[in-house]
């Protein structure tokens, strides 16, 4: 049917062998032209032409005061185009129908005037209805929500359609009629149980005598269901039944997945003649993970939405969060430290140990089974030498399925110290950790008393430092240090941890600088009394000194080192002048050995 606006009778009658195109055009034209002139010329208005039924017109009365009424004008042609010429006259004001008793069984095609006597004034048309059943309307989509299926639809083609019947398929019954629905081209059925079932529904457009189009084809909502939840791959399956009402087919669906306290994301996209979906993203064990089917209609990607189907997933637990966050020197022991989701299925996890420089890799830990993991863990390892080596350390994983999963690595720190003239020269190996970033490296000076002192802040890429010492000061002779590494280890957006690292303690021993006399005058005036060594600073860890006389013989020795050799013999008888034959030993505390030998003069 043909829907066309209210113009003079010579539009319809205008050739038909224009066709509908050109008297499309030509009736814009004309109303345009009859805008301009609405200020001058009033219109005379058609009656409302309702609906045809069993070949009997219908139509509402309009409302003209411009002058004496005459008839209603009933226009007819066998063609949509026309031409069309005047059925009957209608000469009854009153009058809203008109049975066209020999229209046999021929389509019709119908429109109507108003015959008042207002001359100058515009004649409308009414709509262009035929003696036809109205045209379908056409069904968009239906789609769940909630507990509800909302159905929608496109308007009726034909002008005389004033409402929508929109029906269910019951089990048993049949197709039941839901509502009547006018001005509205959709529909919420609350009454459906698309939840448990899948639901099928029609809709007929209707017109204002009662006639009824044919029924639009079927739609029918989409009805997932959980086929499987594999416990140890930890992924949920679903299918679905296919989609059914576009002519132009499914193009695609797209799977949408709700974690339990999240909110809903795209699971994934497959094709529109596929009906099933393995989730394999993240799955915890007793969460609940609820999905929903997106139908994406070829050519427009208008959709319908499934039902909501949903599953307590009963799986393994994976290990989803595995960090090693430090590892640190403490009291000659490494301290390992790391974290895993506590409800993770453990079995068993093996801890490794390398050291820096070493190609060898060792397993000192191994424990299995893991009943109650808890998310922080520690580990003391005591086969370690922090003294002589950084070390770094992993941890592995085997959960209840078998799979294995490896942590980052992490390192220990190793400083170095040596001793130069009065400096001690410090360097150091980095902090290891891919999860961690070194805020600075601060350098400690053990104090006589044993408590840190710090003697510099460094940046992440400084590995290297010096300290002055003072050689007049014997305190200074041996300094130990240690180094300590403030780290962020970001694990992942909502666990984040500063830790510091603690190196081994390094000592730096000043080699100590020997004086010895080379004469003494052991006469009891208080002065160079006694002859011994001097050194510039430190004490001797061992010391010896052995006195000879010119024939070789063994006069004096003593490892005392505050003792000097005061003149006379070991069996206390004083001893000539002349030259002695000496012998010094000293051993400092870090191992390193000092010997002098030499002839010293004895004076009186």
């Amino acid at each position: 049917m043909m829907k066309h606006l209210a113009l003079l009778p010579a539009i319809n009658r205008f050739s038909a062998s224009s066709g509908a195109f050109n008297r499309f055009l030509l009736v814009c034209t004309l109303v345009f032209a009859f805008s301009l002139g609405n200020s001058l010329n009033g219109q005379v208005l058609p009656p409302t032409f309702l609906c045809v039924a069993n070949d009997s017109l219908q139509w509402e009365v309009p409302d003209n005061d411009c002058g004496p009424f005459n008839a209603y004008l009933i226009y007819a042609s066998q063609d949509e185009d026309g031409p069309y010429t005047l059925l009957a006259e209608v000469t009854d004001p009153d009058q809203t129908f008109y049975f066209h008793d020999d229209s046999g069984t021929a389509d019709w095609y119908y429109y109507l005037e108003s015959d008042f006597d207002c001359p100058g004034e515009t004649v409308l048309q009414s709509d262009t209805l035929d003696n036809l059943a109205p045209l379908p309307a056409s069904l968009l989509s239906v789609s769940v929500e909630g507990n509800n299926v909302i159905i929608t639809w496109g308007p009726s083609p034909s002008p005389e359609v004033v409402a929508y019947i929109v029906s269910r398929e019951v089990e048993g019954i049949g197709t039941l009629p839901l509502d009547t629905v006018f001005n509205a081209n959709s529909y919420t059925d609350t009454e459906a149980s698309p939840n448990e079932r899948v639901e099928t529904y029609f809709v007929e457009a209707i017109d204002a005598c009662g006639n009824k189009s044919l029924v639009a084809g079927p739609h029918r909502t989409i009805l997932p269901a959980i086929t499987a939840v594999d416990s140890c791959e930890r992924t949920i399956s679903l299918n679905w039944n296919a989609y059914e009402g576009w002519s132009e087919g499914v193009e695609e669906y797209t799977v949408f997945v709700t974690p339990e306290n999240q909110a809903q994301q795209e699971a994934g996209i497959v094709s529109g003649g596929q009906t099933n979906f393995t989730y394999s993203g993240e799955v915890n064990d007793g969460q609940e993970y609820c999905f929903q089917v997106v139908a994406n209609r070829s050519g427009d990607g208008t959709e319908a939405v499934s039902s909501t189907v949903c599953v307590d997933a009963m799986v393994i637990q994976a290990v989803n969060l595995f960090a090693a966050v430090n590892a640190t020197v403490d009291n000659g022991t490494i301290q390992f430290d790391w974290l895993w989701n506590a409800n993770a299925a453990i079995n068993n996890y093996q801890i490794s140990q390398q050291a820096i420089g070493s190609d060898a890799v060792g397993i000192i830990e191994d424990v299995s089974p893991v009943p109650n993991p808890s998310m922080d863990n520690t580990f003391t390892d005591q086969t370690a030498d922090p003294n002589s080596s950084g070390y770094r350390y992993q941890v592995a994983v085997t959960d209840e399925c078998g799979v294995v999963t490896t942590s980052n690595t992490v390192s220990t720190i190793f400083l170095e110290a040596d001793a130069f003239s009065g400096v001690n020269d410090l360097q150091w190996t980095p902090y290891e950790n891919e999860l961690a970033v070194v805020n600075n490296y601060k350098v400690f000076r053990l104090s006589s008393s044993g408590s840190p002192v710090n003697i510099g802040t460094f940046d992440a890429n400084t590995l290297l430092a010096a300290d002055e010492v003072d050689l007049s000061d014997p305190d200074q002779s041996q300094a130990c240090y240690y180094v300590e590494a403030e780290v962020t280890v970001t694990v992942n957006d909502s666990i984040v941890r500063t830790v510091l690292s603690r190196s081994n303690t390094a000592c730096a021993q000043q080699v100590a600088r020997v004086y010895v006399p080379s004469a003494f005058s052991p006469n009891g005036d208080g002065r160079n009394d006694t002859f011994r060594p001097y050194l510039q600073f430190g004490t001797p860890a061992a010391y010896e000194m052995t006195i000879y006389d010119r024939w070789g013989g063994q006069v004096f020795q003593t490892t005392d080192f505050s003792e000097g050799w005061d003149g006379f013999s070991s069996d206390g008888e004083r001893v000539p002048v002349g030259p002695y034959a000496f012998y010094i030993r000293i051993e400092q505390s870090d191992g390193t050995v000092l010997e002098e030998s030499g002839e010293v003069a004895l004076l009186r």
